[in-house]
């Protein structure tokens, strides 16, 4: 049951299920809810509780009154303070694309409360050039996407459906129809969130980060390639797993699911 929790001054929308072991989902975007990672790791609570949350300014979590106070430092915070209030001081956490930038963000400034890090389609930094290729319409509005303001919630819904058929390897248009049903857009989280991008680099960081570590990719992810993303990371990282799925693009846990989720479950009990 989604409910909600007033942390640093503002509702966060969560839903805790299961018991055991914490792990805390952080969702991609921005601009996204966390829908769209639902029900694929929801088999997560069999053995472990999992924490889904949308972060500050997303989803059906409360709206800043400015979008500049959208900061990896504000993202970070509401992370810790929201599952201290659960009761978890320590715990796993799983960032998948945005929220692997977001929870690489938290393991540089907050290391001592984890006792894992998941990162899934990630890069450390902005210092490669994406490798996405489609149709000149999904051309046109991935240029869009990163170069323009989105204009209002319709704008960006538009341009994120046209454009995420080419983060999938082999594209189903049911499964593009579920997420787009079951998401909340929120336009000027996904500006705020572009900006942050720029100056984003946690290169020097990532050897300092202690907690054991799985790093998860798709083979043909053109968003985050490998090469400069999850491959990158694991050598980073002084304690860091890699896995690479060749048969996936950015969304490894939907396109080869139960290969994906017997990696992380095995990983999560070793």
């Amino acid at each position: 049951m989604t409910t909600t929790m007033d942390v640093n001054g503002a509702e966060l929308s969560y839903e805790s299920l299961g018991s055991g072991r914490p792990v805390l989902m952080m969702h991609g975007g921005l601009g996204l809810s966390h829908d769209y990672l639902r029900p694929y790791f929801d088999r997560l609570a069999e053995s472990n509780t999992v924490v889904f949350y949308d972060h500050f300014g997303n989803g059906r979590s409360g709206r800043p009154e400015d979008f500049a106070d959208l900061t990896f430092d504000r993202l970070t915070s509401d992370a810790a303070a929201l599952m201290s209030a659960l009761g978890h001081e320590t715990f796993t956490l799983v960032g998948h694309s945005y929220g692997s930038f977001v929870a690489q963000e938290f393991a540089a400034r907050h290391g001592d409360r984890l006792d894992g890090l998941v990162l899934v389609d990630a890069v450390p930094a902005f210092d490669y050039q994406p490798t996405v290729s489609g149709s000149e319409t999904q051309m046109a509005a991935f240029g869009k996407l990163f170069s323009q303001p989105m204009a209002d919630d319709a704008d960006w819904r538009d341009a994120w459906n046209t454009v995420v058929e080419m983060y999938f390897h082999k594209w189903d248009p049911d499964v593009g129809a579920d997420l787009d049903a079951r998401t909340v857009y929120e336009h000027r989280a996904w500006n705020a969130g572009g900006g942050l991008l720029g100056s984003y680099n946690v290169v020097e960081a990532l050897p300092k980060v202690a907690a054991p570590a799985l790093v998860m990719a798709g083979a043909h992810d053109g968003i985050t390639p490998p090469e400069p993303g999850a491959e990158r990371i694991a050598a980073l990282l002084p304690n860091a797993e890699l896995k690479i799925f060749e048969g996936s693009g950015h969304y490894p846990f939907i396109e080869e699911e139960e290969a994906f989720f017997d990696a992380l479950r095995g990983w999560l009990a070793a």
